[in-house]
């Protein structure tokens, strides 16, 4: 027997006693009762913004009033959009308006999904991201989250939170290190 093999023994021998797991459905979880409440002070906390669509405005009023000088915005969330088979054609998008699946009031994420996959880059590459979600489509933790998604649907997916930031370099913090300087959600 090798000494590789005689380590991996011992190892076996020795190990821990198995525990149980614990129950998850025995612990009462986190309900909101203002979950647009909930999810807009967070993200407002992490530098991101949220709001709610408003009778009579749209989507594009609302992205043209708090971004007036904005240079390429690209919305995938209308019927005719601009399409690209390179991922490297958004890296020059000031504004990226996607569709966005699911929010999650306790940590102010969006689930995004997109079904023909190839816009993955555009939630990374541009500066600024608008994330629309349905208003219906709040959920309380992730635990609900996980429980309405589908992770085999498109190949692709990621709950996106806030603008992107980070301050591990020298403890400075830098915007948008990696993704938006920028997010914002509306609900409609």
């Amino acid at each position: 027997m090798s000494a590789r093999d005689n380590i991996l023994a011992r190892i076996r021998q020795n190990r821990p006693q198995a525990s149980a797991l614990p129950d998850i459905h025995a612990v009462p979880f986190i309900r909101y009762d203002d979950q647009f409440e909930a999810f807009a002070t967070l993200i407002r906390n992490l530098g991101g913004d949220a709001v709610q669509l408003q009778d009579g405005q749209s989507v594009a009023d609302i992205v043209a009033a708090r971004w007036p000088d904005a240079g390429r915005t690209v919305d995938l969330t209308v019927a005719e959009h601009e399409e690209v088979d390179d991922p490297h054609a958004w890296h020059d998008v000031d504004v990226a308006i996607v569709p966005g699946q699911l929010a999650v009031a306790e940590n102010a994420t969006v689930w995004v999904s997109h079904p023909d996959n190839r816009f993955r880059s555009i939630y990374f590459l541009t500066l600024k991201l608008v994330l629309v979600v349905p208003r219906e489509a709040m959920v309380d933790t992730m635990r609900d989250a996980y429980a309405r998604i589908d992770m085999e649907e498109h190949g692709f997916g990621a709950f996106i939170s806030g603008s992107s930031r980070t301050a591990d370099i020298e403890q400075s913090l830098v915007m948008g290190a990696h993704g938006a300087m920028a997010a914002l959600v509306i609900f409609v």
